[in-house]
């Protein structure tokens, strides 16, 4: 059976019921659900979790992005036989439809849930975080925008990143503060010089401006994140709109050019983990407390 048979397998599936179910998995692996997600786990739920959480999984993105170009594999949208649904939403790579390898969808909702499944270490989170990364996997098969090994080699990826995350990351820790101020600017530059695409150039922008971020509000904001709720969800209603700011507003005044994407999402990142944390506390939403032990090692849990 090769993997056209199984695409046309998984297609024939399609009824109207199936598909608002594919519908919500797949805005689950979109770009705009990372923007809602990425900063509510930082700004309602833990700061160096949510840090850590961001750096892993824009590194598997960017590996992701950086595969789809060198392979170049043609999706499996057209193809006689396999009915494709939200064509839309692979149409979002600069080098469509040649960049079906391996799937975004899957590598990074493997990266997310399972990077928050090995913290967390709940039996019943887990199972959730399973059952959703199947869920949007499979999604892809369905909808017919995936090959069955994009999305296989995606989850594997996806797998590979989250485990290699979770054990550098404590030796990361351990490093002095300015050997860290050293790998947040280092880092981007290195991808950049990697992967000088748009995509590679946008996603070393939000590595680097979230990292110098991150460093800045441990410094001299020192957000803490109170229990009140209500609190956290019209601070996450204030970040958010600084987001689409940056993300929509500011790319109407910015060339559309790879460097000023570089600029515009390394400004988002900047918001995101520093413009938003002292707004949050100039505000009053969050009081201005602070981690003292953090301090010495910035990016330690």
């Amino acid at each position: 059976m090769n993997q056209i048979d199984i695409l046309e397998a998984f297609t024939e599936w399609q009824n109207p019921i199936l598909t608002f179910f594919a519908t919500i998995f797949t805005f689950l692996g979109n770009e705009e659900f990372y923007f809602i997600i990425l900063p509510f786990v930082y700004w309602c739920i833990s700061k160096p979790i949510g840090f850590r959480l961001f750096y892993v999984f824009l590194v598997s993105i960017f590996i992701n992005a950086f595969l789809k170009i060198q392979f170049a594999v043609q999706r499996p949208i057209g193809i006689e036989g396999i009915n494709s649904l939200f064509v839309s939403s692979a149409e979002v790579g600069s080098h469509y439809p040649y960049d079906s390898f391996p799937s975004g969808h899957a590598q990074g909702s493997m990266t997310l849930w399972g990077y928050l499944a090995l913290i967390i270490r709940n039996k019943w989170f887990s199972l959730f975080a399973v059952l959703l990364i199947l869920s949007i996997s499979l999604s892809r098969l369905y909808a017919g925008v995936h090959w069955p090994t994009d999305v296989l080699t995606g989850i594997g990826i996806g797998l590979a990143v989250i485990l290699a995350g979770y054990f550098l990351q404590e030796k990361i820790a351990s490093l002095p503060a300015g050997v860290h101020w050293g790998l947040v600017i280092a880092f981007p530059s290195l991808l950049t010089a990697i992967f000088p695409h748009s995509e590679g150039l946008k996603y070393a922008g939000f590595l680097l401006g979230a990292g110098i971020g991150y460093l800045l509000e441990k410094q001299h904001v020192q957000m803490k994140i109170p229990q009140n709720w209500l609190k956290k969800s019209i601070a996450f209603g204030v970040g958010f709109v600084g987001i689409i700011a940056f993300q929509s507003g500011v790319k109407i005044i910015f060339p559309e050019t790879a460097t000023y994407d570089f600029i515009r999402y390394g400004l988002i990142g900047l918001w995101g983990l520093l413009g938003a944390p002292y707004v949050f506390v100039k505000l009053g939403l969050y009081p201005k407390g602070g981690h003292s032990t953090q301090n010495k090692k910035t990016l330690s849990a």
